[in-house]
């Protein structure tokens, strides 16, 4: 119960927000949690037959409904919101990967590949075999794209291979899971987890591909001369 002030907090945070950013989901939400406690009320009047038990339990439900209508409205608004502030932005893929990526999937929001106009690759495994989801401009990205495809061959061969591309000349943000998912494959979840883990031991990664003795995180710039 000690988390309960925190979750609620958070909920209130999430609806400020969201209601700030978007007009009109004030009258989503509620018609969200509206809609189930009148139809609960409805019910309670009219088959109940006045008996007080039922009358009761029925409203309850009712209430309960308006309720868990009012968060997945609230979830579904939140996400269209992220979207939105995700759209265009160097690394969105990256951060729908560490959140929503199904758990039967295997994937890492870390790059295997980037080039210095910020487009990147990444890559996942599910049933559909090995995926490579490429972020940015389609034309810059595809040397990438097809290094990666040739990297994963060489140490996963007869797995198969899919590609993704997300950006303006590709899927939206929005389109990218269900185009994901949609992929169709027979690869068990036993060998999903072999593949993976192969891949990550093995292939290369824009760290491992820096010299070695020196720390990304502390390069800077060479002086003007």
């Amino acid at each position: 119960m000690a988390n309960e002030p925190g979750r609620i907090r958070q909920i209130l945070d999430v609806l400020v927000l969201v209601v700030k950013r978007d007009r009109l989901a004030l009258l989503w939400l509620i018609l969200g949690t509206l809609g189930p406690i009148a139809a609960g009320i409805v019910f309670a009047i009219s088959a109940t037959g006045g008996e007080p038990i039922s009358f009761v339990v029925s409203i309850i439900f009712g209430v309960l409904a308006g309720v868990l209508g009012f968060l997945i409205v609230l979830g579904q608004l939140t996400q269209r919101l992220m979207y939105s502030n995700l759209q265009g932005q160097p690394g969105a893929v990256s951060a729908l990967i560490k959140n929503q990526l199904r758990r039967s999937w295997r994937g890492n929001d870390t790059p295997i590949r980037m080039n210095k106009n910020q487009d990147i690759v990444y890559r996942v495994v599910g049933k559909p075999g090995v995926v490579i989801v490429s972020e940015g401009v389609r034309s810059r990205v595809a040397p990438l794209v097809e290094d990666a495809r040739r990297e994963v061959q060489r140490i996963v061969p007869g797995v198969p291979v899919n590609l993704l591309h997300v950006g303006s000349d590709g899927l939206t943000l929005k389109e990218f899971f269900p185009a994901l998912y949609k992929i169709k494959g027979r690869v068990r979840p036993a060998e999903i987890v072999v593949v993976s883990n192969r891949l990550n031991s093995i292939a290369k990664t824009p760290a491992s591909m820096m010299p070695k003795g020196i720390d990304p995180t502390k390069m800077r710039a060479p002086r003007p001369r």
